[in-house]
């Protein structure tokens, strides 16, 4: 008779180390911003480090962003789409105010993360959301946190408006190719000398695309785009000048900034720092500008290079109508086409590309981010760069916490003036070279230009301040690659970066008889 011998599997239980994430934000009314966000890498670091139950999973950090609105913190954000993926057990950042100065934005991400099995620590207030039941305490420290907000803008909007009439106004972030020191704009020579270049560059021709393209390959100091380029050689700054005021704050809560199209007073100082491009050189800059904008004016419409017929793939021809403009297929008009002969108004077209503007700006989390973020994560599996960045951002927390360091001697009388300049001179370029080894990264492998150009595209939908109520051309030569009639009644909009819209048009009967 066989002998069964019964093996009771030992179950071994493994313990699993707490996967933390810390949230950094250095407010926009720190007076120094980069050392007190490299301090707050810093502790952090050693905070999880030093806790054997605990394991680092990232560093997740804003800086010299906004704590009122979650729209601008991309490392916010990208925090909790992590979270959402299950790669975090628990966050720690440093008070209410820190993680939101919105009582509503606060409540709903805590609950949200609370529904993922994730905790919150807010080391200030000792709420540790693990060991709460309910959130009274953390609704009012958060209705705390933003009547502090209130508070605060009403005072920062006193003291900018004294400081630009006394011209001593210089802001929290220094302009490319500056850098703040002491409160005082200070010339970066390596970035200055980028800055010069652009604009002699752009003197001997080359359009601000090409140097965006050229300076993306050659000095990746920074995310090169074709609006950049266009700031920079319009920014009065470059020749020591400073016009205060350009954008303003809203009074009622929660705080918007908007452009200052004459609601607000603007101040224009007059040598206010070191220049870095003569005013001759800028003058000619404008000059040149000018010229070129009134050559595009006398260019063909940009809906003539747009529209394409979806049945022969030819361009449309714009057609004027006794009471309207039309576009209809050149084949069909030069009667070399047996296509349909489809007639579309071009106000039909110009509300449809108005509508679907409005569309992407107001689902952009819905349509754009995933877009992006699904092409990021297969960029980073192809070039596993994930790691390398990381290293790249320590190495580039730890200089600034010796520039910090260098600041607090010489301050202190300790380090003299020359050796601190020769000394964070060095590491500013450092960093420098650093902030170039990650882009570089960053871009590895990226011959997929679709996630370049929805980046370009995402950039633009982001930085429109308001419903768009008009047909804009600019706006429609920077993101839109082609439009393709499919009927009398139907368009398709190809983005750049592969996204593509349905939109309908009106009715159109009775258009034909009016050609």
């Amino acid at each position: 008779m066989p002998n069964v011998k019964i093996l009771i599997p030992e179950i071994r239980e493994e313990v699993r180390k707490i996967r933390v994430a810390t949230y950094c934000r250095v407010s926009t009314e720190s007076d120094d911003q980069k050392d007190s966000f490299a301090a707050q890498v810093e502790y952090y670091t050693n905070l999880i480090g030093e806790n054997p139950a605990w394991e680092l999973v990232d560093i997740y950090a804003d800086e010299g962003v906004s704590g009122v609105s979650m729209t601008r913190r991309d490392d916010f954000n990208r925090m909790l789409r992590d979270c959402q993926r299950g790669k975090i057990d628990r966050v720690i950042t440093k008070s209410v105010s820190r993680f939101a100065r919105n009582t509503i934005d606060c409540l709903s991400t805590v609950r949200m993360l609370s529904e993922l099995g994730i905790s919150v620590l807010f080391e200030k207030e000792k709420i540790d959301t693990a060991k709460m039941s309910g959130e009274m305490l953390l609704a009012l420290s958060g209705t705390q946190a933003q009547d502090e907000s209130i508070s605060i803008s009403g005072n920062m909007r006193w003291s900018y408006q004294r400081r630009m009439r006394s011209g001593n106004f210089v802001g929290n972030v220094a302009p490319f190719g500056y850098r703040l020191v002491n409160g005082t704009l200070v010339v970066n020579e390596p970035e200055a000398e980028i800055v010069r270049l652009i604009f002699d560059m752009y003197l001997s021709g080359v359009s601000k695309i090409r140097i965006a393209m050229w300076l993306q390959e050659n000095h990746p100091v920074r995310n090169w785009k074709n609006g950049t380029v266009d700031y920079i050689l319009n920014n009065e700054r470059y020749i020591g000048d400073a016009l205060l005021q350009k954008k303003y704050t809203t009074e009622n809560f929660p705080f918007t900034k908007k452009k200052n199209k004459g609601e607000r007073a603007m101040y224009y100082v007059s040598n206010s720092h070191p220049p870095i491009i003569s005013k001759e050189k800028f003058e000619a800059v404008k000059s040149l500008q000018r010229i070129r904008r009134q050559k595009n004016l006398r260019q063909k419409y940009v809906l003539s290079r747009l529209l394409v017929c979806g049945e022969c793939g030819h361009p449309f021809r714009r057609v004027e109508g006794l009471n309207n403009v039309f576009w209809k297929c050149s084949r069909t008009v030069s009667g070399f086409s047996n296509c349909t002969p489809y007639v579309i108004r071009e106000d039909d077209v110009h509300e449809a590309v108005r509508r679907m503007l409005n569309i992407l700006h107001d689902n952009y989390d819905v349509i754009l981010s995933p877009a992006i973020k699904a092409l990021e994560e297969l960029q980073s599996k192809l070039n596993g760069t994930q790691h390398k960045v990381y290293e790249i951002d320590k190495a580039i927390a730890e200089a600034n916490v010796q520039i910090y360091l260098l600041s607090k001697l010489q301050t202190q009388g300790i380090l003299e003036a020359s050796d601190f300049a020769a000394q964070s001179q060095e590491l500013s370029n450092k960093v420098c070279r650093l902030r170039g080894e990650r882009m570089k990264l960053l871009r590895q492998n990226e011959n997929d230009n679709n996630l370049v150009r929805i980046k370009e595209v995402a950039e633009i939908i982001r930085n429109f301040e308001e419903e768009q109520t008009e047909y804009d051309e600019d706006i429609v030569r920077g993101m839109i690659e082609k439009i393709v009639v499919k009927s009398s009644t139907d368009i398709e909009i190809h983005l750049s970066g592969g996204l593509v819209f349905n939109e309908h048009l009106p009715a159109a009967s009775g258009r034909r008889a009016e050609t």
